[in-house]
């Protein structure tokens, strides 16, 4: 039996979320991968937060006692997007995000290129009337980033340890 237009309403809002689930989770783990193997030598451990809000990633130094906080934003245009074309994105903090979190690692799926930032360096803006903050990647019809892009592109050597 076919699904009614209801069922099938249903069904892509749930594929939908699922991707979305699935690409938020590919982010973070691939984040700790690279974090552990960037951090981990020099006495850093890598944990996925799963009490406090406003960060994904925590880093610790057993022992300094040092703590970073890192958000992790996962963004593509495969799935979803109304034009591949478009090749800009957008790394959107909440006020939450941004407050508690030291650094930002966006992950831009299609290209698996990583922008690592300190918080402190998104832009300030406004959505909806609420702060958000932002880091904006775009790349031309010849696949070069623009400044911003260059400037985060792959920058682990940022996260100060």
């Amino acid at each position: 039996m076919a699904p009614n237009n209801t069922e099938k309403k249903y069904i892509a809002q749930r594929t939908t979320q699922n991707i979305s689930d699935a690409l938020r989770e590919i982010g973070e783990l691939s984040s700790i991968f690279y974090l552990y193997y960037y951090f981990n030598k020099k006495g850093w451990s890598v944990y996925k937060n799963y009490d406090e809000k406003g960060y994904d990633i925590l880093l610790f130094n057993k022992k300094t006692g040092k703590k970073i906080k890192i958000e992790i934003k996962t963004r593509q245009k495969l799935i979803g997007s109304l034009s591949n074309k478009n090749k800009n994105v957008h790394f959107t903090l909440t006020e939450v995000e941004k407050n508690a979190a030291d650094y930002l690692i966006g992950l831009w799926y299609e290209y698996n290129m990583f922008f690592i930032t300190p918080t402190s360096e998104l832009k300030k803006m406004k959505s909806r009337n609420k702060k958000t903050y932002k880091l904006i990647v775009s790349m031309n019809e010849k696949n070069k980033l623009n400044s911003i892009g260059n400037r985060y592109l792959n920058n682990w050597k940022c996260i100060n340890v």
